[in-house]
């Protein structure tokens, strides 16, 4: 499952719900508690959010399908949501349950188009593993994952 977040202070989520024409899973403006799909509230926002996940969705069966929906979710909304409002920003998180997963499973091109909008966190329950990738860290976490796969000389 994936997961796609626009959030910045004085963003409408109705302004993300129309430009994108898909209602989210979970909206709200700051300092508004969280409404869920099934009505559910939880704390206020500390930014207007809207975020939409793959959960429920037919898109394919690989953390790659559901990834790239996102990201190309994203990438081509963005430049629109910016007119709106300059300081919008985006997260993704991927979460892949019971499953061996490697890094290099994702292809690298989806990695970085991710990265370049914004952050995103890898999670594998059943490996324990948490990642977050940024612009920062994704050169040198790519690298160290090649240099692991190496025959010791």
């Amino acid at each position: 499952m994936a997961t796609l977040r626009f959030f910045a202070d004085g963003l409408q989520p109705s302004d993300v719900t129309e430009i994108l024409r898909r209602e989210p899973n979970a909206a709200a403006r700051k300092g508004q508690p969280f409404k869920k799909k099934a009505g559910a509230h939880r704390a206020g926002a500390r930014a207007g959010t809207w975020y939409v996940t793959t959960e429920d969705l037919e898109i394919g069966d690989t953390p790659e399908e559901h990834l790239a929906w996102v990201v190309m979710l994203a990438a081509n909304n963005l430049e629109k949501l910016r007119r709106l409002n300059p300081n919008i920003r985006v997260d993704f998180s991927l979460v892949i349950f019971g499953t061996k997963f490697e890094l290099r499973d994702l292809p690298r091109h989806l990695l970085r188009i991710a990265v370049l909008l914004g952050e995103l966190e890898i999670e594998v329950p059943e490996q324990g593993l948490d990642l977050f990738l940024n612009r920062r860290n994704l050169t040198a976490i790519l690298r160290n994952e090649v240099s692991e796969k190496l025959p010791a000389n």
